[in-house]
């Protein structure tokens, strides 16, 4: 793929982006960079994933004095452990200039803030939750199309015969049903609702969730049974310290599963996005190959996760906002272009 720089990008101190930090930036991401001062070539490395898949994902960044700097239109103003503030660089009367991202302790308490006016926006947002916001004039509820699967991940220390059993088990229409409502899935009614006896092991099934993940988690400790452990709902920076330590059953999570070329970042041996150590040559070789089909087939021969629920992103924005659309990967990667009424 050949690829030219815009004259105009800048990184947000004023400064010009320029080719040699496009080629630092991409270096370690299975591609290989090139540049003749007009423009950049970028060739896939093999057995990386495809360039457009991994090229919509990439950051280009410069760190000045131990501080990274974006190339997008906001900058960072202050940074806390519960609040970021963003401003933009070159302030727009017809755009949303000063962004305050709040970080409440509870999706309920976000839920809560929002509805009583303190926030203009919420995302993540529980399905079953759309309700209360019906009727009230200064928010609108938007929604956007899902390229993530919300799932159960396996620890890989559990057998794959045990691991076959739970992903069948799971990705079922009643633990769809508990979790978001009738239909709410892509899925629902593409599987039989669980029957039979819960899958058989040695030890209870503890469930770790975090953020909006809780009803999922829920009805997933509901459809185990005796065989179900404790739920535990911990923040994000405490769950990715377990996974990385392996210190948990089944886990909550959002792999991205579309486009189908996709499932190269989420499960081929070594992706940066594969966080969870998993690894099957058979799985390997389909993914190089480009052939969905067999990758998906060798997924579910050694499953990482029961895949339960594709579904449409929702948020809830304030009515002042004239034109508010959730980005397909990055929910907000829309919002610099949100135009606000006058």
């Amino acid at each position: 793929m050949r690829v030219e720089l815009r004259r105009d990008a800048m990184f947000s101190d004023g400064s010009p982006v320029r080719a040699e930090d496009v080629v630092r930036c991409l270096a370690g991401h299975g591609v290989r960079v090139t540049s003749n001062g007009e423009d950049l070539t970028i060739t896939s490395a093999e057995g990386s994933a495809p360039l457009d898949v991994i090229l919509p994902r990439m950051v280009i960044y410069r760190e000045v004095d131990g501080a990274f700097l974006g190339s997008g239109p906001f900058v960072v103003h202050r940074e806390g452990e519960d609040e970021l503030r963003f401003l933009r660089r070159q302030p727009n009367p017809n755009r949303i200039n000063d962004v305050r991202l709040v970080a409440y302790r509870t999706p309920r308490e976000a839920f809560t803030h929002t509805l009583k006016g303190d926030a203009n926006l919420i995302f993540d947002l529980d399905p079953r939750a759309v309700e209360f916001f019906n009727g009230v004039k200064s928010l609108q509820v938007i929604r956007g199309g899902g390229r993530s699967t919300e799932a159960i991940l396996f620890n890989l220390d559990l057998p794959r015969d045990e691991r076959v059993q739970l992903a069948g088990y799971l990705a079922s229409d009643r633990v769809r049903e508990l979790a978001y409502g009738e239909g709410d899935c892509a899925e629902s009614g593409q599987t039989q609702t669980s029957a039979g006896d819960v899958p058989s092991g040695r030890e209870k099934l503890d469930v770790l969730a975090w953020g909006p993940f809780e009803r999922l988690a829920l009805a997933v400790r509901r459809t185990l049974g005796e065989r179900g452990g404790e739920v535990l709902t911990q923040s994000i920076q405490e769950v990715l310290a377990r996974i990385k330590e392996r210190r948990f059953e089944l886990v909550t999570a959002r792999p991205l599963m579309w486009p189908r070329n996709t499932l190269t970042l989420s499960w081929r041996t070594g992706s940066p996005e594969n966080q969870f150590g998993y690894s099957n040559p058979a799985v390997d070789r389909a993914l190089d190959a480009g052939d969905w089909d067999a990758a998906e087939k060798a997924l579910r021969a050694d499953p990482p996760a029961a895949f339960i629920c594709t579904r449409q992103h929702i948020a809830v924005v304030d009515s002042r906002i004239k034109n508010p659309e959730l980005g397909p990967y990055d929910l907000l990667q829309t919002l610099p272009e949100w135009e606000v009424a006058q």
